[in-house]
């Protein structure tokens, strides 16, 4: 399939990520049209004369504007133009249908996919069609619009209560984790920054490990995985991507899988360091974060790709690392700007406990890092890092120059 891009604006970024977005859904680029407007077209988002023009450059394409359509624009474009024509909105939700894998996250590409239809619905042709004829039926039928929205109507509220049931399973999820105490570290970032491959680093058990691939929204199922952090086990979860005008219709389809970033503890920020125009892709992430309500959570910006060339100049947001997650570089760093936001609470205690109270060490051992273990002759002595609070029950073993530890 081969395409015509349309676009308004001659932004060199906007347009090669219209190009990466067709590349995903594998429709080749002919060329690419613009047409600088001061404002929309109601009726036909370009000049008319604009259409007609690009009309006669058509030899079996398809057309895609860079902007989202209403009904009414698609319909009278496709009278002058002859030909499908579709947006960059309809451009994402393809991609999305095509990626999605589990069951979660296929209903919120069917949610997404039947909200941005609705409304489209209004305006169209509305083509009679008879549902029911002959004697002893009442009335003449249906208009094929309104069978259409009840048809997406039904759909949509179906979707709705499975996905509703999936939702209330990973809340308990969370329920879980927040009473084990574990701490939830979330990778957000614009899609294709390297956050499953930096997942993937972290993650020890190579049948645990996600999916990671050079390509927009290879990721759509939020994966969560236990890691070990200076010591410290952790849950680290991957998240779908952002992109620049992510649909409003995803954003809702997929906030139940998003809660996952509002419930973190701390939030890993992949940046691809190696791209012209991060900082807008930073700015991208920040205004969804800020949509989630997850604005205010502690954040380290990552900037990924720190192997690659770099186009331009960087001003890091703070605090932040340098790291290459594919050759595993800097990752020390990471993990230091990581201990100093979660684990500064934990300090290093030292414990003589007599071996008539041997089952206190296996009690210790449950729950803080072991750094060290002797046994001598009357005693076990156990070096280790932990909360003050968690081992407040065990202050009688504590090491005499330690018992003023409150």
């Amino acid at each position: 399939m081969k395409a015509i891009l349309v676009m308004t604006s001659r932004d060199q970024y906007a347009i090669e990520e219209l190009k990466a977005l067709c590349s995903a859904c594998q429709i080749d680029v002919a060329r690419v049209v613009i047409q600088k407007v001061e404002k929309i077209n109601a009726a036909t988002y370009i000049g008319k004369g604009k259409a007609e023009e690009i009309s006669h450059m058509i030899d079996d394409e398809i057309i895609i504007f860079d902007n989202e359509l209403s009904s009414l624009q698609v319909r009278n474009l496709t009278d002058i133009l002859h030909t499908e024509v579709t947006d960059r909105s309809d451009l994402i939700l393809r991609i999305f249908e095509k990626r999605a894998k589990t069951k979660e996250a296929k209903l919120q590409v069917e949610i997404a996919r039947n909200q941005y239809l609705l409304p489209r619905l209004i305006g169209m042709q509305e083509h009679m069609a008879h549902q029911q004829g002959g004697s002893g039926f009442r009335g003449s039928g249906e208009k094929q619009l309104e069978l259409d929205r009840r048809i997406i109507a039904r759909k949509l509220t179906k979707a709705k209560k499975e996905l509703a049931q999936i939702v209330r399973q990973r809340q308990v999820q969370r329920s879980r984790r927040k009473n084990n105490d574990v701490f939830v570290i979330a990778l957000v970032g614009y899609t294709n920054s390297g956050k499953s491959t930096l997942l993937n680093v972290f993650c020890k058990e190579e049948h645990k490990k996600v999916f990671q691939e050079d390509m927009l929204f290879a990721t759509l199922e939020t994966a969560t995985r236990k890691v070990k952090i200076k010591n410290h086990m952790c849950l680290l979860t991957d998240t779908v991507g952002f992109i620049d005008r992510l649909p409003h219709h995803l954003i809702q389809a997929f906030r139940s899988t998003l809660e996952e970033v509002k419930e973190a503890d701390l939030l890993l920020h992949v940046i691809d360091s190696s791209y012209k125009d991060c900082m807008t892709q930073i700015d991208t992430t920040n205004q969804v974060l800020k949509s989630l309500g997850a604005e205010n959570t502690p954040v380290i910006y990552v900037y990924n790709k720190a192997d690659l060339p770099r186009s331009t100049f960087i001003q890091p947001c703070s605090p932040y690392v340098f790291v290459s997650a594919k050759y595993k570089t800097g990752l020390d760093q990471l993990e230091d700007e990581i201990a100093h936001l979660l684990f500064k609470e934990y300090e290093v205690f030292e414990f003589s406990i007599p071996y008539s109270h041997g089952e206190i060490y296996k009690q210790l051992d449950q729950f803080c890092h072991i750094i060290d273990v002797r046994y001598e002759n009357d005693f076990i002595y156990v070096k280790l890092e932990a909360k003050k609070q968690e081992i407040s029950q065990y202050r009688q073993f504590l090491l005499q120059h330690e018992k003023n530890y409150s």
